[in-house]
């Protein structure tokens, strides 16, 4: 009896196996699938399907149930109290600032620009810009006051430096962020040098301290107990000063090692703590200008003492007299 010759695949084609060519034929049918079945198509999508009508009434009623409802399967916990600040804030600090700072007929305050040159040396085509007048950066434009922009406590900056990490060991930074985790109650991060110093015995990317940003409940709790217990126990403290601004609404003050002891997480522990570390805050808020950010902190109740002081910003009166010079006349 003859051999049967071995087929071998022709150049540019695959051979398949019987059984592999009855699978191939199969998976390429054209015959429609069934509901319940699974998806071949790459990529796979396995989708499940079941009958509604079938289901119990108790499992319809979760299937139909919002997420936000706390009887769906899809429900996140969150925040299960309410910030007794931030409702404060809401129905009375916010209508409260909207009607002092709110101006009729207001007008756009611009800040400081890069100047163009005058044109009156070849030197001047293609030059960068000069830099503004009176800053070495630029300034925002002052918008109008509406609703829109109410000032308001966005986040709060905690940093702390730890003087023994650079003189004794790199060790004693720890304890101080597990101190600013138990106050804040957010996990700290530490900040390492960025240059090497020989006079301070300071050498690049040594750990020297630790910072903290707090938002949300966390932020107003925080500020609760600072306000309500750490500064009214701090015999020294006269209130935050009026010059502590950077001119965009965000005010800086800091504590001394020996105040962060009226903390309750400090104090209910003190042979915890044995070296503490002063704290410098910041606090960002949403205000275009230094007075504005007073005003609503200062409603929080925040002191502040000393002198005002007044950036050089034109007022809308001061604008609407240069365009009565230049010949426009406002009717209100």
């Amino acid at each position: 009896m003859a051999a049967r010759p071995h087929l071998r695949p022709s150049a540019g084609s695959t051979y398949l196996h019987p059984f592999q060519h009855q699978r191939h034929q199969a998976l390429h049918t054209s015959t429609p699938l069934s509901k319940n079945s699974i998806s071949i198509v790459h990529p796979l999508h396995h989708r499940i399907r079941y009958k509604k009508n079938q289901l119990q009434p108790a499992y319809k009623n979760i299937l139909q149930t919002p997420k936000w409802d706390t009887q769906s399967h899809l429900f996140k916990p969150q925040y299960t109290q309410q910030s007794r600040l931030e409702e404060h804030y809401n129905t009375t600090i916010a209508p409260d600032l909207l009607l002092a700072n709110f101006v009729h007929n207001e007008r756009v305050i611009p800040g400081r620009k890069r100047q163009e040159w005058d044109g009156s040396s070849q030197y001047h085509i293609n030059r960068p810009r000069r830099a503004p007048a009176g800053s070495a950066v630029e300034t925002p434009d002052i918008k109008q006051r509406t609703f829109k922009n109410i000032p308001r406590l966005e986040a709060i900056w905690i940093h702390a430096f730890v003087r023994d990490a650079v003189r004794v060991n790199q060790e004693r930074a720890l304890p101080t962020m597990v101190m600013m985790q138990q106050i804040t109650g957010k996990k700290p991060r530490p900040v390492y040098s960025k240059a090497t110093v020989m006079t301070w015995r300071l050498r690049k990317n040594m750990m020297v301290g630790a910072k903290v940003k707090i938002q949300g409940p966390d932020m107003y709790q925080f500020l609760a107990t600072l306000v309500e217990v750490v500064l009214p126990r701090i015999k020294d403290f006269k209130g935050i000063e009026n010059t502590s601004g950077d001119m965009f609404g965000n005010i800086s003050f800091g504590l001394e090692p020996a105040d962060i002891k009226w903390f309750p997480e400090v104090e209910g522990n003190p042979e915890l703590w044995p070296n503490l570390a002063g704290l410098h805050i910041t606090l960002v808020t949403g205000a275009q200008t230094d007075p504005e950010a007073r005003t609503m902190l200062s409603a929080f109740g925040l002191p502040f003492v000393g002198k005002e002081r007044l950036h050089n910003v034109p007022s809308f009166e001061a604008l609407e007299a240069i365009d009565r010079k230049k010949g426009i006349v406002y009717n209100y």
